[in-house]
């Protein structure tokens, strides 16, 4: 893409919203980032991206936040962080847009958490599906798969496992 949304820096994971205007990234090192590395988004105009903004304290910690996914209304975004509070290494967490911007990070808690990594978050178009990687749900190797859904009172499904031939030893 080159500039603006690359740098020297490292950017990568990111998601694009369904109508292909808003570009969600991580960036680390990035001048005006919050912590290790942060999530940002870019704007496009005509055929050109917008120089980015990051997000914030909003969603952005001291810490690593990073593998932004959006939901397809761009209202929901799913990502990975390691800040403190979570159950493990690293953990899920979504945070909402409404009229006073991103809301505070909410993790999705042990039904998707573990004690060990959960990262790569993809929410499905259908916005209650996620698809997502963990070390601490039992699997068939060192980080498999999963799926979950959302259940009508926002827990989530017992994750399944993707199973063979998605997940390998």
């Amino acid at each position: 893409l080159g500039g603006p949304i690359n740098t020297p820096e490292n950017e990568a994971a990111f998601t694009v919203s369904a109508d292909g205007q808003y570009l969600f990234f991580t960036s680390c090192s990035r001048v005006g980032g919050i912590g290790s590395c942060d999530i940002w988004v870019s704007k496009l105009n005509g055929e050109v991206w917008q120089n980015p903004f990051n997000l914030g304290n909003a969603v952005n910690s001291t810490e690593w936040e990073t593998q932004p996914s959006l939901t397809s209304d761009g209202k929901t975004l799913y990502f990975v962080s390691n800040r403190p509070g979570g159950y493990g290494g690293s953990d899920i967490y979504k945070s909402t847009f409404g009229e006073k911007g991103w809301t505070n990070p909410v993790n999705l808690g042990t039904d998707i958490n573990t004690a060990e990594d959960e990262q790569f978050p993809f929410i499905h178009p259908d916005g209650i599906t996620l698809y997502f990687t963990s070390s601490g749900h039992p699997g068939m190797g060192k980080s498999d798969i999963f799926y979950s859904r959302t259940l009508k009172d926002n827990s989530w499904s017992k994750p399944g496992n993707m199973c063979f031939p998605i997940n390998t030893d």
